[in-house]
Formats: C-alpha cells, sequence, structure tokens
C-alpha cells in the first residue's frame, strides 16, 4: 500500500527524525564513555563530542537519501539510462532494448498543459499553498515557525508521441512508462502581476483562477486583494524539445496505423515502435541527466 506524505508530515518527520537521532547519538556516546575507556577519552574532548552528537545524525540522514536516491529515485532513472549506450536510430534492430535521442513531434490531438496552455506530449503540473509550521531553533532547546510550500494537487497527463532522429521516426507509446519531466516553470512571488498598491492584478487572479478550475480545484481562497500565497510548477514535454528514450522496439509499417497516415503521405513506411516491456521498462526525459551533448534541461 502506498502513503502519499504531504510536505508538512515530510517537515515534522525530518524535526522529529533529526532530533530523535541526536538524542540516541547523544545516549550512545554517554554510555559507551562510560563502557568503555578507548572512547571516553574521545569523548572528554568537547570537538569529538560534538561530531558525534551533531556530525553523525547529519551523516546518516545524508547516507539515507543517498542510497534511497541510488536504488529507487533519481540517481537510478539516470544510471538506468546510462547502463545503455545511446544508438542511431537506423541501427536500432526489433526487440532489442535501445537508448535513443531525437526531436519530439507531436501526432494526433496534443495534450494542453493547465497552466501554461501550451501543446505538449505530457505534463506534470503542481499547485502549492504556503502554510505555517514549527521548526527547531539553534541547538533544538528553542522552536519558531517558518512557512513552507505545500502541494495541493498534482494534475499530469501523457499521450503517445513521435521522435525524429535525422530521417527516422520512433513512435512511443507511452502507457506504463516512467517519466521524469524536467521543471519548466516555476510561478511564485517573483512572477506575479501586482498593482501600485501591492494587490494581485485581475490578470494575475484570472491567471490563478483558470489554472486552478482545469487542475478541478476551488479557486476561491486563491483570488482576490486577499488570497492566499500559492504558486505554480509544471514540466512539459513539448514539440521540438529533444527528449531521450530507453525501451524496447521493432519496425513497423507506418501504413497499418491509422494516426501516422500523414508520415505515409511524406513517404516514411517504416516506424521503430516503442513500447513498456514486461522484461523492459520504457523510460522518458528531457532532462540534461539523461541526454547527450548538454541540450536537455537539469533536474
Amino acid at each position: 500500500m502506498k502513503i502519499d506524505l504531504s510536505e508538512t508530515h515530510l517537515h515534522y518527520i525530518g524535526l522529529f527524525g533529526g532530533l530523535g537521532l541526536l538524542m540516541l547519538f547523544a545516549f550512545g556516546g554517554w554510555h559507551l564513555s562510560e563502557t568503555s575507556e578507548w572512547f571516553r577519552n574521545i569523548w572528554d574532548q568537547t570537538d569529538y563530542r560534538l561530531l558525534i552528537i551533531f556530525g553523525f545524525p547529519a551523516i546518516t540522514l545524508w547516507a539515507f537519501s543517498f542510497v534511497y536516491s541510488y536504488f529507487w529515485g533519481r540517481r537510478k532513472f539516470i544510471r538506468t539510462f546510462k547502463e545503455v549506450k545511446k544508438s542511431n536510430l537506423v541501427s536500432c534492430n526489433d526487440d532489442e532494448v535501445v537508448r535513443i535521442q531525437g526531436t519530439l513531434r507531436l501526432m494526433g490531438e496534443s495534450l494542453v498543459a493547465p497552466f501554461s496552455d501550451k501543446q505538449c506530449a505530457a505534463y506534470e503540473t503542481r499547485a502549492l499553498c504556503e502554510e505555517e509550521v514549527v521548526t527547531a531553533k539553534g541547538s533544538g532547546s528553542h522552536v519558531e515557525s517558518k512557512t513552507i510550500w505545500e502541494t495541493i494537487k498534482v494534475v499530469k497527463e501523457v499521450s503517445d508521441f513521435l521522435i525524429k532522429c535525422g530521417e527516422q521516426y520512433a513512435l512511443v507509446r507511452v502507457n506504463e512508462a516512467q517519466i521524469k519531466i524536467h521543471e519548466d516553470i516555476v510561478h511564485d512571488d517573483s512572477n506575479y502581476k501586482k498593482d501600485r498598491g501591492g494587490f494581485l492584478t485581475e490578470q494575475e487572479n484570472e491567471k490563478r483562477k483558470n489554472a486552478l478550475e482545469k487542475m478541478g480545484l476551488s479557486p476561491r481562497n486563491y483570488v482576490g486583494v486577499y488570497a492566499a500565497n500559492i504558486k505554480f510548477e509544471e514540466g512539459i514535454l513539448e514539440p521540438d524539445e529533444q527528449v531521450a528514450v530507453l525501451g524496447k522496439g521493432k519496425w513497423v509499417d507506418t501504413s497499418g496505423i491509422e494516426e501516422l497516415q500523414f508520415l505515409v503521405e511524406q513517404g516514411v513506411s517504416k516506424i521503430f515502435e516503442i513500447k513498456n516491456d514486461a522484461k523492459a521498462e520504457l523510460h522518458i526525459s528531457d532532462s540534461i541527466d539523461v541526454l547527450d551533448n548538454h541540450v536537455g534541461k537539469k533536474w
């Protein structure tokens, strides 16, 4: 069962988890100083004691996040791409796991991203609201409040698209694909349109209202003079950008695929169809971390 945790939940897990680790290492250091003469000599030196109490928990948290990323997160996604050498599409063979890179082309009816209103093959749009939380201050003996951005809702949608590599085309079937889209737009306070009095303009309010309604959210609290502070983050796979694809495919006749009749008219008779496979997951991204020649966008 998947558990979805909000940014507030993660904040308090990190806060109390960090305090717990501080107490654990402090207690462990004290206990060892009572039972081990060698460790007592180290513990009696203030610098080493501070390293044990504060440094080791920080190293532990960093190591945990690194291991998670390496085996399950971003680093694993990058490694999966880098383990396969990039292929020229023309040299790809049937039922072969290949890694290709080329220019995205739309096919059929395109998607429209909720915030930017751009036509695309995939989008992921996030709406976030500023929330106040309690946090530790200094040594942890004092508390204070701070604000964090908490996700209200995330909407995403993908559709099949084409990749053009030279004169050849690949058809990417996105069903069940692992897709990592770079964040193209961050619309926050630095981008808000305000009048001379410092209030949101009618144009800004209308932009918020339209985006929230397209995401299936009520705009009531987020438009007007006393609107709550929100921001939008959006990543899209749009026409003419470079996209990397890793997966298993085969050559098929374009004449047998109705949505590709425009390619038949251009004289393209064969296309390399790539889709998710039980033995080879389909991976898609537009990030510089997986693209060659530094033409992508950094995560």
